[in-house]
Order: C-alpha cells, then structure tokens, then sequence
C-alpha cells in the first residue's frame, strides 16, 4: 500500500475504555496463583486494568479445553477472580480450543459454552477465544460446512459471544494474529477480511504487529489493520516475550511503539517473560508509556535520535521503573528479615548450576548468620576480615538491563563491550607486531577487564541482596553471563601478557 493511500484513508481509532495489562499467555511453566495475586496489587499500583488469563501450559486452557474444572480448580480460579476485583482489574478468562475442535459438530459447540459458563459462575464476566498456533487445515465435516477456516472461527466465535450475553469485553485472537501471516498482504488477507466483515463488532481482535515478535509497531501498520477488521485491535505484544529461547531475557523498557499509537487501538497488553519477578520492568514501563499522552512531555530529559516521542521517554521510563525495583530487591521475603548466604574461601555461594557439588568442610565452610547463639566470631590479628556483602545499587540494575534488554537490541554497556571486544580481537596482531600499538591495546584491554570486573561485581551484590524471590528467578542468567564475561576478561588478559612478552622479545633480539 502507498503512503499516499494510507493518508486518504480514514483511520478507525479506538473507543470506550482503553484495555491495558498483562496477557499470561507464554508456553512454559504458568505463574503461581500467588503471583498473580501480586500482579493485580501491581497493575492496580501502576494504572493498569487488565489480566489475560491464558497460560499455553494449563492443560484446561488448550488442550483438555472440553474438561470442567474439579472442585479445587474452581476454589483456585474463584480466588483469582475475586482478587482482580477487588484491584480494579478486569480478568479476562481465555480458552484456546483450536487444536482439535470440530466447528461443525453441535455438541463441540455446546462443551465450549458449557466450560465458559463455568467460568462465568467462579464470578468472571470478560472472555476471550483463541485461535493462535494451530493448523489451518480444517477436517472434512468443517469443509463440508463452512466456506473458510475464517468463517468456521467467526461463526462459533459470534455464537459464544450471544451466549454469553455479549460481554463488555471478548476478545478474538485470529489465526493470522500478524502482518507476516496475512497472505499476500494485510489488505488482500481473505481471512482477516472475513474477520472483518462477519465478526460482531462488539468483540475485539488481538494483534502483535508486523511480527510475532515486533521490533516496531508504526501508526501506520495500525491504521491499515484496522481499516480490514474494521476496528481498532488489542495489541498483544510479545516484546518481552522469552519463551521461544529459554538462554534470554529481556529487562529493557517498553519501546519502539509511538505514543500516537494509543488512539488509535483499543488496548496494549505485555505478553512478557517466563518468569515472573524479572517483569517488574516490562510492566512498569508499560504503565509509563499508558499513561504518557495523559501527562505530557517528560520532564529533565535529552531524548536521543531514538527517543522523538515528545510524551514518552523509554530510558527515562527505565530508569523510574529500575528506582521502583531496586526497593524490591532490598526488601526481603525471608522471615523474620534473616538472609543466610553461605560463605566458601570467603565468596557467596548459592546453589545453581554454576557450583559443583561442594563438599562441606567446617574448617572451609561457616554460614554467615547463625542462629545457635553463640556469640559474633571475631577475626584475629593477621585473619582475613569478616565477609561483608556490598548492597546493590541503581548502576548494579541498570549495568543488568543492559546485559538483557531487548530481543533487537543491546543495552548501552553490552553494545560497547561487543564493540570493544571486537576491536581486541581484530587488533591484537597489529598490537604484537608494531610497538606503537602494544600500549593502546592493553590500555583497552585493561577498560575492558574493568567492565568486566564490573559485571563480576554486580552478580555478587545481586546474589546477596535480601528478596530472593526475584533472585532466583535471575540466577541462571546472571550466572552465564557472570562466567562468560570472566572467561573473555581472562583472555584479554593472558593475549595482553603474550604481546608484552613479545614486544621484550623483539627490543632484546635488537640490542
């Protein structure tokens, strides 16, 4: 489509009540009931009003959709929905029946409305049908149906929709839930055209963008999806989203979407990572950017050539959320306050994948809180002091989201330590053959340790600050990253020895 077409277009923009949340809708392990409850207090907190109930890994979600939930179930997913209420958030209940369903077969139909009207009896009022990651090719009774895959889905769809009474909120995840998918085109999409057309406009389409992982979501991709569907999607963004590769994670802030984008959707909704406490900052962030048209432009920023949204600030966003955090990390979840770090040849030790199995030696091994009373241990003169844990800093978490921000970019300090890195390596054979270029190299060589040194120094403040909960949740990560840097930190070192060693060589064999 031209430019000069889109801008002829009338835009369909947004109304009512602008959704904004958390979707829980990532393949892997689901969040605890505990967390959730800790989302609701947090999107309440921060002025979000919506969670998507639709963890990939609940077997009564997707695949065992047509089983009732037993007894205990029920108990679970009542106190879930009551304690959305009582945070002033919407919970949506979504059920993704795709993978085997007969659209065609009436008693198919009638398993679907009884489950949901379940659902509705725990006390939930806002639902939601997917049809996301599942085949396209229907079985011979549907073919003998129904015209279209697309037409199946809308007709069961807008059946469920009147049973239900026509909730306020409903939501429909196409099949072609992106620009990638739509064949040939967006615009020349049959299926998202039948969408369009034959959906009750009272039910609103969940979209990711361009990609399933969008790196950017423009206005104009926006207005060109919108004037198919013939209304303003749900943007169900995956930019925090890690469950495709279980090595990443992502703790940069919500961007690349432009703030323009807000009337012209009907809601945003973070589909972030796996783990849960690690989302403070894709939440958070979210949050800031929801609100940002509504406040005006920040204040005491600089926006860089990246940052040309005059309401909305990523770094500046970042940094209130990494503020935010940082009281997380210092406020412990253990009883009583107590944090018990066990000490070997004086470093912190927990357990991970990062530690062999150790054997305990008392003469090696002493915790470093006892609760036997006995009184403080004392070093004597010419003894090691007695180890005492830095506490974490804002740098110490923003060092960390810029080793794990974004799935298109890397943070400030990873970009230079790739590049610093490179040139090391590209370099270090000019540096062993010409004189004049040995000490720029180790002078480099030796800011690069440094900031390896840094990152060293950040996993030990993280691995002794007081909340747990959210350590746990990093300590995989942090350790590889902590063993990576120290490897690479190690090998600049011993190449900058060889090429002093070589440049002796070289003034000795000349005199």
């Amino acid at each position: 489509m031209s430019k000069a077409d889109s801008t002829k277009r009338q835009p369909v923009t947004g109304t009512g009540r602008f959704i904004s949340g958390v979707v829980e809708g990532f393949y892997g392990r689901p969040w605890t009931m505990e967390q959730r409850t800790e989302l609701f207090k947090r999107e309440q907190k921060w002025g979000l009003n919506t969670y998507l109930y639709a963890p990939k890994d609940d077997y009564k979600h997707r695949m065992y959709w047509r089983d009732l939930y037993a007894a205990e179930e029920a108990e679970q997913l009542m106190g879930l929905i009551s304690a959305a209420k009582q945070h002033d958030v919407e919970f949506v209940y979504a059920i993704s029946p795709g993978l085997d369903i007969t659209f065609s077969n009436p008693k198919e139909v009638a398993a679907l409305k009884r489950k949901l009207d379940q659902v509705k009896e725990f006390g939930c009022r806002s639902f939601s049908l997917l049809f996301d990651d599942i085949e396209t090719e229907m079985c011979p009774a549907d073919k003998q149906a129904f015209s279209s895959f697309a037409h199946a889905q809308v007709a069961i769809t807008n059946e469920v929709y009147k049973h239900l009474g026509e909730p306020e909120v409903f939501l429909f995840c196409p099949t072609d839930y992106c620009a990638v998918f739509c064949t040939p085109s967006v615009t020349q999409s049959s299926y998202l055209n039948t969408v369009g057309e034959k959906l009750l406009p009272g039910i609103d389409v969940l979209w990711t963008g361009p990609k399933v992982v969008s790196h950017k979501i423009s206005v104009e991709s926006i207005e060109e999806v919108s004037s198919v569907l013939k209304r303003a999607p749900v943007i169900w963004d995956n930019i925090h989203a890690n469950d495709y590769d279980p090595q990443r994670l992502f703790l940069g802030p919500y961007k690349d979407r432009p703030t323009d984008l807000i009337p012209k959707l009907k809601g945003v909704l973070t589909n972030p990572n796996c783990e849960f406490y690690p989302n403070f900052v894709a939440i958070h962030t979210l949050a800031t950017w929801c609100k940002a048209p509504a406040e005006g432009a920040p204040r005491d920023v600089e926006m860089g050539d990246e940052e040309q949204d005059p309401c909305y600030s990523p770094q500046k966003a970042l940094n209130l959320a990494l503020t935010d955090w940082l009281e997380e990390f210092m406020s412990t979840d253990q009883p009583g306050g107590r944090v018990v770090v066990t000490l070997i040849h004086g470093m912190s030790v927990l357990p991970g994948p990062c530690h062999p199995r150790l054997k305990k030696e008392s003469s090696e091994e002493e915790p470093m809180q006892t609760d036997m009373g006995e009184s403080p241990y004392v070093p004597g003169p010419g003894e090691n002091p007695l180890y005492t844990a830095e506490p974490l800093t804002l740098d110490d978490l923003k060092l960390l989201s810029d080793l794990f921000y974004l799935p298109y970019e890397h943070g400030t300090t990873a970009r230079t330590m790739l590049q610093e890195l490179d040139w090391l390596k590209n370099q270090s054979q000019a540096a062993a053959a010409e004189t004049d270029k040995t000490a720029e190299w180790c002078s480099r060589a030796q800011q690069f340790d440094n900031m390896c040194e840094a990152v060293v120094q950040m996993f030990n403040r993280l691995s002794n600050a007081p909340n747990r909960s959210i350590l746990y949740d990093l300590y995989n990560y942090i350790c590889d990253i902590k063993s990576g840097v120290g490897l690479v930190g190690r090998a600049s070192s011993a190449v900058c020895l060889d090429i002093i060693k070589v440049q002796g060589l070289k003034k000795k064999n000349c005199l």
